[in-house]
């Protein structure tokens, strides 16, 4: 038995996941469970793909018609095999990661970083915050000698040390 990955259509990673636990199937969608708005939801960690632990060639022509699947993914006509430390290490991170409630970005409030892109590209600042388990940031910028609050995006963020 070994851990392949599954590529399904939009938003259909727990349609999928459940059908094949209904098959009797070992099935992970990773995810972390945040809050938004006051209710919680499951905030997935690789959109489009979640793994199954499949045993040999039966086991992969009778996933291979799951509703909502595209495709199983291969390299050379063959599964690729995830292996199981990889699964595990992914559980373990995405518990610590929710036990603590600590974002996924690298940034800590009060951090010094650097705008990398966009209209305010090289400005320096503190990160104050994340406002989303994705893309968004509140910076302190030092605009004419006084600080002044910022949303950005975190992907346009460099850290200075």
């Amino acid at each position: 038995m070994h851990w392949c990955a599954l590529y399904t259509k939009p938003h259909k990673e727990r349609q999928v996941g459940g059908f094949l636990e209904s098959k009797g199937y070992e099935v992970y969608v990773p995810g972390i469970r945040v809050r938004r708005r006051g209710r919680e939801r499951l905030e997935l960690l690789f959109s489009c793909y979640l793994f199954a632990r499949l045993n040999g060639s039966g086991d992969v022509s009778s996933v291979r018609f799951t509703p909502g699947l595209r495709r199983i993914v291969s390299f050379g006509g063959e599964p690729a095999i995830v292996p199981d430390e990889v699964i595990a290490l992914t559980r373990e991170r995405l518990a610590r990661v929710e036990q603590s409630n600590s974002p996924i970005h690298p940034f800590k409030p009060g951090d010094r970083v650097t705008i990398k892109s966009g209209p305010l590209a090289d400005f320096a600042g503190v990160f104050e915050q994340g406002l989303s388990t994705r893309d968004r940031a509140r910076i302190l910028l030092d605009c004419l000698g006084r600080w002044t609050r910022c949303e950005v995006s975190i992907d346009s963020l460099r850290k200075v040390y």
